[in-house]
């Protein structure tokens, strides 16, 4: 008899996930929040539930006899996934290590007990907080909840003004209604993938970080493996990733880790235990190390998998390639259908993009559109990647001032 496994998401990220699933034999039940989300469309059961709400997700669990619970690329449900393993008995890391995996301020606690650096910060549960520490640090200050993902909430702040306009929000996007008031590093960011299985850890894959420059939007337009850094400074990140992973008790899964540097000082911005978004997990992983990332996460879920897997690292030069759409009503959508038949392009959600959608501002992450490029070496993505842009450009949209905009990519 087939066996059941529990997938908590059911977005275009869970749709590799929920594919390879049924690929290997396994009954799907398959949890969200919205109905109309695609990966109901092919799940074997559907369930509508907040995947955050732990003890109906456990009760839906044991109904279904489920024998394992697993998601990917996404925070939200990480908390979920562990508490239903430990109440009955399946693989799983643990509940408490999953609550330091979803929370920036025992990340940073424990990065200190650690011994390893970090930027000054404070956990705020009320303006006052917040204002007097943003006061202690000077003039800047990020502002985020603890507990979110996506971007949501998170704000430059460099007034008394800001902090008490953005406060609010911030605390709107927490679960637990506590803020992050951290200081501000201006360096280069890295963003590390890795593999934990029974204790053990390896690092997968190391890739540099470019953002968009659009104010309080802290997105990615593009993150590209392998990074270009020289072999000091990239050990010099993996040696602590491997320290924080194996520090913070991840016993299997994917990691997913992101740092900026402060001086010589590597510091974290935060750490998952799940696969990066974006299809990084699902598509660049693979594409840089051999792993069936998917394939590995089913199999520990169910606890069929006690050896560390081959990995071959950096095979191949990949990125994710992210736009925003200008505000305004889509009128063109040339090029899409050229650009996704490319044979280096993989993963993508340009079918969502429909002629007279209306954009919206670009608040966070969330609002991108993106796509996952191949080569054989960096060169020849950096150059993929400009044709892309150029053929992509065929995307216009009609602002209120009557004018017709590209996509924005930077």
């Amino acid at each position: 008899m087939s066996k059941k496994i529990m997938i908590l998401g059911a977005n275009t990220l869970q749709i590799p996930l929920i594919e390879t699933a049924k690929k290997l034999g396994f009954i799907t039940v398959v949890v969200s929040p919205v109905k109309s989300e695609v990966g109901h469309s092919i799940a074997d059961i559907s369930e509508i539930c907040d995947i955050k709400d732990e003890d109906t997700l456990l009760a839906y669990a044991q109904r279904h006899q489920i024998s394992g619970i697993i998601t990917d690329q996404t925070d939200i449900a990480v908390r979920s996934v562990a508490y239903v393993a430990e109440k009955m008995g399946l693989p799983g890391i643990g509940y408490e290590t999953a609550c330091l995996f979803t929370d920036k301020f025992r990340m940073r606690e424990k990065c200190k007990e650690l011994g390893i650096p970090t930027l000054r910060y404070k956990m705020a549960r009320s303006l006052n907080e917040a204002l007097v520490f943003f006061e202690e640090l000077g003039s800047r200050a990020i502002l985020k909840p603890v507990d979110n993902q996506g971007s949501k909430g998170v704000s430059f702040i460099d007034t008394k003004e800001k902090m008490i306009e953005c406060f609010t929000e911030a605390m709107t996007y927490s679960k637990q209604k506590e803020v992050l008031v951290e200081q501000v590093a201006h360096g280069r960011e890295f963003v590390v993938e890795g593999l934990a299985i029974d204790g053990r850890f390896i690092n997968l894959n190391v890739g540099d970080t470019y953002y968009f420059n659009i104010p309080d939007v802290f997105a990615a337009t593009q993150r590209i493996f392998p990074t270009n850094a020289d072999v000091v400074l990239r050990k010099k990140v993996e040696e602590i990733n491997e320290k924080i992973i194996k520090g913070f008790g991840l016993k299997q899964g994917i990691s997913h880790s992101e740092f900026i540097m402060n001086g010589d000082d590597v510091i974290l911005i935060e750490t998952a235990a799940r696969g990066g978004g974006v299809f990084i997990s699902s598509d660049l992983i693979p594409l840089c190390t051999g792993l069936h990332t998917e394939e590995f996460l089913l199999n520990i879920a169910m606890g069929n998998i006690n050896e560390m897997p081959e990995i071959k690292k950096d095979q191949r030069a990949c990125c994710y390639l992210a736009m925003f759409l200008p505000v305004g009503v889509v009128e063109c959508i040339e090029g899409i259908a050229n650009v996704t038949a490319l044979p280096y392009v993989h993963h993508h959600n340009l079918d969502a993009i429909q002629i007279d959608m209306h954009t919206k501002e670009p608040k966070d992450k969330t609002a991108r559109f993106f796509l996952i490029v191949e080569a054989q070496d960096r060169n020849e993505l950096e150059q993929r990647v400009i044709e892309i842009k150029q053929i992509l450009n065929g995307i216009l949209v009609r602002c209120e001032d009557g004018s017709l905009q590209h996509p924005i990519w930077a």
